[in-house]
Parts: C-alpha cells; sequence; structure tokens
C-alpha cells in the first residue's frame, strides 16, 4: 500500500494497513512490527502473503508501544494482553493479575508524580537560566548548582533525603 501524501504517514486505504504504513505511522521499523508478531503480541491476518492492519491492530500496536516508552516490558505487556483478550479465564489467575495490575497502577501514579516535579523543577531551572542569559555580565562563570539542588530536594519526599 501506498502512503497518500508525503511525509503524512497516512495510508491510502483507510480500512486497511500495510506494515510499512503502519511502521511508517509509528515511525517504527517493520522489523519491529515482526518481531512483536513472533513474541505474540500482534497476530495480523494476511492477505496474497502480505500483513495487513486493521484498526483493531493498529490500536493494539498502539498500546503495545505506549506501554514500551513507559518501561514495560514485552512480558508485561502480553500479559496485560491476555486479560483484555480474555485469554485468561480462571478466576485465581484473574486475582493475582488484577492484584499485579493494581500495584503497577500504584508504580505509574508515582512515576507520573516524579516526571510532573521534575518537569516543573527544569521548567524553573530555564527560567533561572533565561534570566541570568539576560542580566549576566559577559564571560561571568555560570553557578547556581546549590539554587538547583535546594529547588530539588524541597519536592523529594522526606524518606529520599539524605543528610
Amino acid at each position: 500500500m501506498k502512503i497518500s501524501a508525503a511525509n503524512t504517514n497516512q495510508p491510502s486505504d483507510p480500512v486497511h494497513w500495510g506494515i510499512a504504513d503502519v511502521a511508517a505511522h509509528f515511525e517504527i521499523t517493520t522489523r519491529a512490527i515482526r518481531f512483536y508478531e513472533d513474541k505474540g503480541l500482534l497476530d495480523l491476518k494476511r492477505v496474497n502473503g502480505h500483513r495487513v492492519f486493521e484498526a483493531t491492530d493498529r490500536e493494539r500496536l498502539e498500546k503495545i508501544l505506549r506501554a514500551k516508552r513507559i518501561g514495560f516490558s514485552l512480558e508485561d505487556i502480553k500479559q496485560f494482553l491476555e486479560v483484555t483478550d480474555g485469554s485468561v479465564t480462571q478466576q485465581d489467575e484473574l486475582v493475582r493479575r488484577k492484584a499485579s495490575f493494581e500495584a503497577v497502577i500504584q508504580r505509574l501514579r508515582r512515576k507520573r508524580r516524579d516526571i510532573e516535579i521534575i518537569a516543573k523543577d527544569m521548567q524553573d531551572l530555564c527560567a533561572v537560566i533565561d534570566n541570568y542569559i539576560e542580566s549576566a555580565p559577559t564571560g561571568e562563570v555560570f553557578q547556581f548548582a546549590e539554587a538547583y539542588d535546594a529547588m530539588f530536594r524541597a519536592h523529594l519526599d522526606e524518606d529520599f533525603i539524605t543528610t
């Protein structure tokens, strides 16, 4: 299948995409897609020997890629997908996975909080740099590591601060 317009990464057929279209859209390699298929994360249909992605396949790949970006292993992703696919039906296994998912949710919430704090710290630091650049005499040494450290420590939980 051909891409409809240069650099848009949009397929010419909105219902079915080929592997090259999907790879271009998600900015990954076709090899990565084949790897996810080999690991059992994708189950693609074939038309005339070519992999064909439908909307549900693209949504699934997007979930896989999002989970990879935030640090999930392929095994973690597979365990999640097995539940969403309905492959896991035994109550005790569902209860075990639910407990595992709840623990992951708590870690993700903590990670999101940490990311927001660090991003804010970095924004503040960029503002300090901008102010310094605008007001500092030419050639003066740029020194504010202690100020940054104090700002950073202000957002740390007490149990993480060492003296």
